[in-house]
C-alpha cells in the first residue's frame, strides 16, 4: 500500500469517480421509475438478462478500474492489488469470516427494515420501497430456476462477476484513491463501503452492506492483495445463491435469511460478531508477521 502515498491529483481523482458514481445513480433512478418492462415468467428473458448483466459489470466496473489504473496512476495495473499474491490462510479466513457473518447480516438487515423517515420524507421512502421491490423482483427472477445449469449461470453472473467488478471498483480503485486523499486509510475504509452500499440502491439494506463492504476493505487494506476480497465477495453471493437453489429444489426447508432473528437464536448473532472481527484479527496479524519476515529478509 505504500505506493499510494506517492499518487498526485488524488482530490480530482476522487472527484471524478464521485461524479461517475452521482451519474450512475441518476441514470439508474431516472431508468427505474417505470415497470421493469420484461416477461420474468419466461427463461429465455431470464437468460438475456443474466447476459446483459455480466456485460454491464464489464463495462461499468471493471473497463472504468482497469482504465484508471493504467492511465492515472503510476504503479499501473499493479495499482489494483491484482498482481500482488495473498497467504492462503488470509484468502481461508475471508471465506470462512464471511460464512459466519452470516446471523450478523441477517439481524441487521431485520432492523435497517424497520427503518422509517419523517413525514415530510415520505415521498423519499415511497421512492425507496418501490426500488427495494423492483430489485427483489430482478433477484427473484434471477434465482427461481432449479437445474444445475441455472445454478452454475447464477454462480458466475450473480456471485462471481460481481465479485470480481465491484471489487475491483470499489476497492481497487476508489479505496485507494480515498486513501490518497484522506491520508487516513480506517476513515477510506469506511467511506468506501458507505459509498459501495449506496451505489446498490436498496436502501433497507444499507447497513449490513455497508458494513460487509467495511469487511472487504480491511480485507484489502491489511493483505494488500484484492484476492481476499474477491473470495470473501464471491462466498457471500455464492451461498446466498446456493441456499435459494436448493430451497427451490426443495433440498432444504431453513429459510437461512431468517438465522438469528427467532426468538432464542441472538446467540449466534452474538458468536457472529465475534467470529467475524477474530477472523480480521488474525488476518491482521498474519499479514503483519509476512512483511516483518519480508523485511528481514
Amino acid at each position: 500500500m505504500e505506493l499510494v502515498e506517492k499518487e498526485r491529483h488524488s482530490w480530482l481523482k476522487l472527484s471524478l469517480i464521485f461524479l461517475y458514481i452521482l451519474a450512475y445513480g441518476f441514470l439508474n433512478v431516472i431508468g427505474g421509475d417505470g415497470e421493469l418492462g420484461f416477461n420474468m415468467d419466461n427463461d429465455s428473458v431470464i437468460t438475456m438478462l443474466k447476459i446483459m448483466q455480466a456485460v454491464s459489470v464489464i463495462l461499468v466496473f471493471i473497463l472504468p478500474a482497469l482504465l484508471f489504473a493504467a492511465f492515472w496512476t503510476k504503479p499501473r495495473v499493479h495499482y489494483l492489488g491484482i498482481t500482488k499474491k495473498p497467504l492462503f490462510s488470509t484468502i481461508i479466513l475471508a471465506a470462512v469470516g464471511m460464512v459466519m457473518a452470516m446471523p450478523m447480516i441477517n439481524w441487521l438487515s431485520e432492523l435497517n427494515q424497520q427503518m422509517s423517515l419523517p413525514e415530510m420524507f415520505s415521498g423519499v421512502e415511497i421512492w425507496m420501497k418501490n426500488s427495494e421491490a423492483k430489485a427483489m423482483e430482478l433477484t427473484d427472477a434471477f434465482t427461481r430456476g432449479t437445474s444445475v445449469g441455472s445454478l452454475l449461470l447464477n454462480l458466475f453472473v450473480v456471485a462471481f462477476m460481481a465479485a470480481v467488478s465491484e471489487e475491483l471498483f470499489f476497492r481497487g480503485m476508489l479505496q485507494k484513491v480515498l486513501i490518497e486523499c484522506f491520508k487516513n486509510k480506517h476513515v477510506a475504509v469506511w467511506i468506501g463501503a458507505a459509498l459501495f452500499s449506496a451505489f446498490h440502491m436498496q436502501f433497507y439494506g444499507f447497513v449490513p452492506r455497508m458494513l460487509m463492504g467495511a469487511y472487504l476493505g480491511y480485507l484489502f487494506l491489511w493483505s494488500g492483495s484484492l484476492y481476499p476480497s474477491i473470495v470473501a465477495h464471491f462466498v457471500n453471493n455464492g451461498m446466498a445463491v446456493l441456499l435459494v437453489w436448493l430451497a427451490n429444489r426443495g433440498t432444504i426447508s431453513v429459510d437461512a435469511d431468517k438465522v438469528g432473528m427467532e426468538q432464542g437464536e441472538f446467540i449466534y448473532v452474538i458468536v457472529s460478531v465475534v467470529m467475524v472481527v477474530s477472523s480480521l484479527f488474525l488476518v491482521y496479524r498474519l499479514e503483519q508477521k509476512k512483511r516483518n519476515v519480508q523485511s528481514i529478509e
